[in-house]
């Protein structure tokens, strides 16, 4: 009886640490956005100003990473005399991709992007 207690116990702890393992990858796969392999994607923005009708300007700069890989920089454009900003996002392969965009107004945006 004791035996039988002690694998189901140890049969429990195996099952908690596989769920534990797969259910970020999982919460994950649910946040990205699904695109299709070869799709260009633009993104386009505009900064805010301490004022109303005023734009912060400068460089925004967009950066990159596919699946655990090292960040890699997308583009670096200027915002107009207005702040708008226009990133274009090219994926080379399929996987998960993490976009992080940061304006001159300090703004962090990130996307993530499953491209199948």
């Amino acid at each position: 009886m004791r035996r039988i207690l002690t694998v189901n116990g140890l049969a429990i702890v195996l099952i908690l640490i596989v769920v534990g393992v797969a259910a970020p990858s999982v919460e994950r796969m649910s946040n990205t956005l699904p695109l299709p392999f070869h799709t260009r994607v633009t993104l386009t923005g505009q900064t805010l100003g301490s004022h109303p009708g005023q734009h912060v300007k400068g460089h925004i700069f967009a950066t990159a990473s596919w699946g655990q890989g090292s960040r890699y920089v997308v583009g670096t454009p200027r915002t107009d005399s207005l702040g708008r900003w226009r990133v274009t996002f090219h994926p080379s392969h399929r996987g998960v991709y993490d976009l992080r965009i940061r304006t001159p107004d300090s703004a962090l945006l990130e996307y993530a992007f499953n491209v199948r």
